[in-house]
């Protein structure tokens, strides 16, 4: 008789969820799931609403990468006006390099959350080692800066996405066809000068690179154990475009 193990709730995701894990007699798993037990209902409850509300409702299922649910939705008010990329008549280059704009600097934010968040804590104390440690507050009093740094990249995205969709969380500005507002010159020089408390492009460029460098050095050390992790199949043909680059804003 296989037993279960049961691991409910599941913490270091963004959202709900809970693990089952089969074992067979001798204790060797069999099967193992990911159980995503909260309910959403977005297709429904969008009908009967007007249609120009779709990037405002659709972006609600997330408050992290509610971005790329702001954008979906646009993105199917564009075709449904003659204006979107389905109907051969793209948004102006203007329209869409600001939606990129907005839609990179989720990357940035989200980026950082998943990865020193959810992932980190294990590279840099090991897979093994106590709980009690290998979490964010462990992160924070091991390495300080390197959190302040995280904390750092976070919030200029954050003021990325405030300043192209209107609001740090749950944009206003894409419209059907394009957006409802330009960038000024002096948005654009706050953004890449930085001023007090919001550091500079170029240090966000420098930030991000370091942990990059820190994804690297620990695959290189560990890399029997990485190349040993799941390999699961996913939709990545939609985040590259028709010469096979990555596109997360209109991938193929």
């Amino acid at each position: 008789m296989t037993k279960k193990l049961v691991i409910d709730p599941v913490t270091r995701i963004e959202g709900h969820g809970k693990v089952t894990v089969h074992l067979d007699d001798d204790g060797n798993v069999v099967d193992a799931r990911l159980h995503v037990v909260e309910f959403r209902g977005f297709e429904k409850f969008v009908q009967g609403h007007p249609f120009w509300e779709a990037p405002m409702l659709m972006q609600r299922i997330c408050g992290i990468c509610f971005v790329s649910h702001h954008l979906c939705g646009a993105k199917v008010l564009d075709d449904m006006i003659g204006a979107g990329t389905a109907a051969g008549v793209p948004v102006t280059r203007t329209a869409e390099k600001i939606r990129r704009l907005g839609h990179y600097a989720q990357m940035l934010q989200s980026h950082a959350t998943a990865y020193f968040y959810l992932v980190v804590p294990e590279m840099m104390f090991g897979m093994d080692a106590a709980p009690e440690q290998r979490n964010l507050l462990g992160l924070i009093e091991a390495n300080p800066e390197l959190m302040r740094r995280v904390i750092i990249l976070r919030k200029w995205g954050q003021e990325v996405i405030k300043t192209v969709f209107g609001r740090r969380m749950h944009g206003i500005n894409s419209v059907p066809g394009g957006v409802d507002k330009n960038l000024s010159r002096a948005e654009c020089a706050r953004l890449l000068d930085g001023e007090e408390g919001l550091a500079s492009f170029d240090d966000v460029m420098d930030y991000a690179q370091d942990g990059l460098r820190l994804f690297y050095d620990f695959h290189d050390k560990h890399r029997a154990q990485v190349d040993g992790f799941a390999n699961v199949p996913a939709l990545n043909m939609c985040l590259v475009n028709d010469d096979g680059n990555v596109d997360y804003y209109h991938g193929a």
